[in-house]
């Protein structure tokens, strides 16, 4: 019987029968993958697959290509050490949600689990400070993600000048950065290039708008090459939860 031991991030959870639930984690080793958890009711074991927990995992099955059977550990807990912040607790589903979205099962994203992990373990500091740090962070997270599943974006010099300095925008074609001198008559039709990640000024009046062009960034790269290279044109949709977190952004 093919079986295997790895650590996990727990991304959800849906009941199966009676007593049992499939589990859906993001892995070191195995990618994102599936299985079965028997004894869903037995004491705990509903609280070790919060979404964002870190797990130690042993799955087993008859055949390979099944979907088999998870037996977890848990390592760290997320949830509950940010319950009383609503808008980490949406970063968390945000980051879940796209992961199930966007990771083909089975397929090893050993960097997709460290940069998601690191992400996690910003969460949980616990400093009024922090705020803008994680914020950041969750963007520049999504760029990662991007970028490992094979939609890089070049933020650091214009694809025009090949100039490192006067960045502004970003060019929705390319994916690369764009100098005010070299975007020309195109400039209403690049992406503003914020701060954090480059840009010349900052966005709007304040780090959140600054935060929410980053956002508009990522966001479009999902849309329009992403999800339209692995689904048809109707399923291009981003997950609610990350919505609700834009939102929330917003309104910081």
């Amino acid at each position: 019987m093919p079986e295997w031991r790895d650590k996990g991030i727990v991304l959800s959870v849906r009941k199966y029968g009676e007593k049992g639930i499939i589990a859906n984690l993001l892995t070191l080793e195995h990618g994102r993958h599936l299985g079965w958890i028997t004894n869903y009711n037995k004491k705990n074991i509903a609280s070790h697959v919060q979404p964002g927990n870190l797990v130690d995992i042993f799955w087993k099955s008859r055949l390979i290509e099944q979907m088999g059977n998870f037996k977890i550990e848990l390592i760290s807990s997320v949830v509950g050490k940010i319950l009383d912040d609503k808008v980490k607790l949406q970063a968390i589903f945000s980051i879940c949600t796209l992961l199930e979205k966007v990771l083909p099962e089975r397929q090893k994203y050993s960097e997709v689990f460290n940069a998601t992990q690191a992400f996690i373990n910003l969460l949980l500091i616990d400093d009024k400070n922090s705020q803008n740090m994680w914020v950041e962070g969750y963007v520049k997270w999504e760029i990662g993600l991007l970028s490992s599943i094979g939609f890089s974006l070049n933020l650091n010099e214009c694809a025009v000048t090949g100039k490192k300095n006067n960045l502004y925008f970003v060019s929705p074609k390319t994916g690369k950065a764009v100098s005010k001198e070299g975007s020309g008559k195109f400039a209403p039709k690049l992406l503003l290039l914020p701060r954090f990640l480059g840009g010349e000024d900052l966005i709007g009046s304040n780090f959140n708008q600054d935060i929410i062009a980053g956002l508009k960034i990522t966001s479009y790269f999902f849309k329009n090459k992403l999800l339209i290279s692995i689904n048809d044109q109707s399923n291009t949709y981003l997950p609610n939860a990350r919505n609700r977190l834009i939102e929330m952004i917003e309104k910081l």
